[in-house]
């Protein structure tokens, strides 16, 4: 049985996933910060719910403790624990919630790749990190600059490790568009997002999981970024 780990396991893509290498038999490590109600209706014998502060740094080390002590061997890890806010939501406070973003999006994903690498190293069948980031990485949206700029840092750590870890250790990124609408966004927030983008439908979370496979099964794939956006990204004039 190999043995998947994902982060933000609790909610929306981080959830899909963890049910989707549940259903295909898989062993599912999820960490989160807190385990939602539809994260622990899932139990069984091959789901780890992790809880873990994701800033702290000695929470992360109780955590990788405890993955190491499974004594599984990692197929792959997914770096998905995000924390999208607009910079404006922070007027008073906007060095502390730069450092949290930091600390999701960059600090987290190079401790666990730097100490669990070795469970994801084959010389026959690389085990794959996959770094969940975002197109705005690559042209940012102003509104969420620093969010943007530390999801840029997540890409780019990305190559990083694809260089540090191979060939034993197959290292990527996916950057999504647009997938799955907040319950919050209104109908003229959601036509000005379809009236960038070429493919104009809410996608869901699937064709994530798609792109989550290719790279498992195309062993010649390290160090490239996978744009799952339906166009977006170029759909701007």
């Amino acid at each position: 049985m190999q043995t998947v780990m994902i982060t933000g396991a609790s909610r929306r893509l981080g959830l899909f996933l963890t049910r989707a290498f549940l259903r295909d038999g898989y062993e599912v490590i999820a960490l989160t910060r807190n385990a939602s109600d539809e994260l622990r209706t899932e139990a069984s014998d091959r789901l780890h719910i992790i809880e873990v502060e994701y800033g702290e740094l000695p929470s992360l080390e109780a955590a990788v403790t405890r993955i190491r002590s499974l004594g599984h061997p990692l197929r792959l890890l997914v770096h998905n624990a995000s924390l999208f806010e607009k910079d404006e939501q922070h007027p008073d406070d906007l060095c502390a919630f730069y450092d949290a973003l930091y600390q999701v999006h960059m600090r987290m994903p190079a401790f666990l790749n730097e100490n669990l690498g070795d469970l994801l190293s084959s010389d026959s069948d690389a085990g794959c990190i996959v770094h969940i980031t975002d197109i705005y990485a690559e042209n940012p949206n102003p509104a969420f600059g620093l969010y943007c700029s530390t999801k840029a840092g997540l890409e780019n750590l990305a190559k990083t490790y694809a260089k540090k870890l191979a060939p034993g250790v197959r290292v990527n990124a996916i950057a999504p568009g647009p997938l799955m609408f907040l319950p919050s966004h209104k109908e003229e927030e959601k036509a000005a997002v379809f009236s960038e983008t070429l493919i104009k439908i809410e996608s869901g979370f699937e064709p994530i999981l798609k792109g989550v496979r290719f790279i498992l099964d195309n062993g010649f794939v390290t160090g490239s970024t996978l744009k799952i956006d339906g166009g977006r990204s170029i759909g701007k004039l």
